[in-house]
């Protein structure tokens, strides 16, 4: 594989991400090495010693060939003992420090992380853009028995290998780092040590486990152990891996979201580097905002607040993942249905959740067939226009492992209105990757069935796809897609992979424009409720039209084996999923 290097000294200018308005911050000042989704900066000398318990000290020097620390190098060894920090030799030459005796100060998390960054300023002082900026680093230092229990945590389980244990040795079962510096951007960036933050890995098909050679998706807690303490006014923050959907489409997709009218996070690049990959290797990462109350601030159609959000697996009326066979006798809160998903409170996104009002509507689905009738009965919990448009925009931006494709990925948030909506998430999936590169516009889900068996409704949806389409046209993603390329390539953010990805997504918006308008004409008319590629035999039951013929059910052991009742003799084999004629 090629080495890429950006060449010392070079800077961005600072621009705006048009047409989006995001910033980009100046360039690093230092060689960057590139390797398999490592980057490295490499000092050119050696390094002098550090002082013992010595105080914060200048910004850590990356390039030991100007023999002096960046930002000025002491003129004494008294000097450098007082900051703490040693001079570098040029080249293998002499230390301009020796490493100083140390200062009086208690240690500041270099001891046991040598290789992060010196601060500079206060956390609460540093001027810090978190969204507004490309290329902001977070620099986590993670000991190795919090590095064991963040990769052992399990979607979120007992650390330590627990299995939902009623005991376990201990009262800590937050994972975290023990500091976290961030360094702004560009060549003046500041850097300041917001201490012990709680750290998770987290993650489905991205998910990736924590070391030297692999990178996981990460969320941020700023303010478990340093009280009130926000990072750029943000609390929880998400650095997500870019692995299965490239660096380009997440942040893409919330972009189109948000620029086609619908309420959807902010994200931005930034590097990650840590003492688990080792000295001067950092990586480029998409970091996004998470759902919290404050996401819900910026959206007047939201009432700018959300009483209640969850964020879960599975539909309404529903387990996690499925139906839940209950007799109607025994049935939970949804008679005939079983234990209502929103009685889980993991799934709530805040601390506490209502779920008075979600689960009224869900009974209310439960009771109302779709058909005629159905958007007027579900008119006080559904906000429609912005259920529609969240159904255009899954099929436009192709995000199929969603709340209506796939029952997946489902954040569902409760307005100031009292109504309900949808919220896309885990949008790395879209743009035509690969496990979803169809996504129909018809959804499969309680609601977006309810809405497609009422023609009123439909043909709402259809004018709302029609708006979506314009002024998805209009905003040129092509054009968006090349803007972010460009600055991402002279950030020295592109990773391998990344060109080709690139030129796949150009193709896939040339062919997306040109088609959308003729696959739109092809739902007009309405949809069957029946999955892809399956109709309906009759009497409501769904199979492919080759099994939808007239024969007679098997006999003896098949008839056992696939669960059909012993007819009468005669007759041929059906296959097992079949709308049965009675036989003769």
């Amino acid at each position: 594989m090629p080495l890429r290097t950006i060449p010392k000294g070079f800077s961005i200018l600072v621009g705006t991400l048009a047409p989006l308005g995001l910033a980009l911050a100046a360039g690093c000042g230092d060689t960057l090495n590139y390797y398999n989704s490592y980057y490295q900066q490499p000092g050119v000398g050696g390094e002098g010693g550090e002082g013992a318990h010595g105080g914060a000290g200048p910004v850590e020097p990356t390039d030991g060939g100007a023999g002096q620390a960046a930002g000025g190098a002491p003129e004494t060894p008294e000097e450098a003992g007082a900051a703490g920090v040693g001079g570098d030799a040029a080249g293998g030459g002499d230390a301009a420090g020796g490493g100083g005796a140390g200062g009086e100060g208690g240690d500041d998390g270099h001891l046991a992380y040598p290789d992060a960054p010196y601060s500079d300023v206060e956390p609460a002082e540093q001027e810090l853009d978190v969204f507004g900026a490309i290329g902001n680093q977070y620099w986590f230092g993670v000991s190795a028995e919090q590095l064991e229990a963040i990769n052992g945590d399990q979607n979120g389980g007992p650390i330590g290998g627990g299995f939902g244990d009623i005991y376990v040795p201990g009262d800590e079962t937050t994972t975290f780092a023990d500091h976290l510096w961030i360094t702004t951007a560009g060549d003046a960036g500041r850097t300041a040590d917001y201490g012990k933050v709680k750290l998770k890995l987290v993650g489905q098909s991205s998910r990736r486990a924590w070391n030297k050679r692999s990178i996981p998706n990460l969320n941020l807690d700023s303010n478990e152990f340093v009280k009130d303490q926000l990072v750029g006014g943000f609390e929880h923050l998400r650095f997500n891996n870019a692995q299965v959907g490239s660096i380009f489409r997440e942040w893409l997709s919330l972009a189109l979201y948000r620029e086609l009218d619908y309420p959807a996070p902010q994200a931005t690049f930034a590097w990650v580097a840590s003492n688990v990959w080792g000295k001067n290797v950092r990586v480029p990462m998409v970091l996004v905002e998470r759902y919290k109350r404050k996401f819900c601030t910026r959206f007047p159609e939201l009432g700018d607040k959300c009483e209640n959000m969850w964020e879960f697996a599975g539909d309404f009326a529903q387990g996690n993942g499925g139906p839940i066979p209950i007799p109607v006798d025994k049935a939970g809160p949804v008679p005939g249905v079983g234990q209502s998903i929103f009685d889980d409170p993991n799934n709530c996104q805040f601390d506490k959740c209502d779920s008075t009002r979600v689960k009224e509507l869900e009974q209310l689905l439960v009771e109302t067939p779709p058909g005629d009738g159905f958007e007027q009965a579900t008119a006080d919990y559904i906000d429609w226009p912005a259920f529609q448009r969240f159904q255009c925009l899954s099929w436009v931006l192709a995000t199929g492992d969603d709340a209506l494709h796939n029952s997946n990925n489902v954040v569902l948030a409760e307005g100031a209105d009292g109504k309900f909506r949808y919220l896309p998430y885990s949008t790395d999936i879209s743009l035509g990757q690969e496990w979803y590169s169809v996504v129909a516009l018809p959804g499969n889900n309680r609601i977006a069935q309810g809405c497609q068996g009422e023609d009123k409704c439909w043909q709402e949806t259809i004018a709302v796809c029609e708006d979506v389409i314009a002024k998805f046209t209009a905003l040129d993603p092509i054009g968006m897609l090349d803007d972010v390329h460009q600055r991402l390539s002279d950030a020295g953010m592109l990773r391998s992979g990344d060109e080709a990805r690139y030129d796949f997504l150009h193709a896939w918006f040339e062919s997306r424009l040109r088609d959308l308008p003729t696959e739109l004409d092809s739902y007009r008319d309405g949809v069957s409720q029946c999955p892809k590629g399956q109709v309906d035999c009759g009497g409501g039951v769904c199979d492919f039209p080759e099994n939808c013929q007239v024969c007679q059910p098997p006999v003896g052991k098949l008839a056992e084996a696939i669960g059909v009742g012993e007819p009468a003799p005669g007759g041929g084999v059906c296959p097992a999923i079949q709308n049965y004629a009675a036989p003769e």
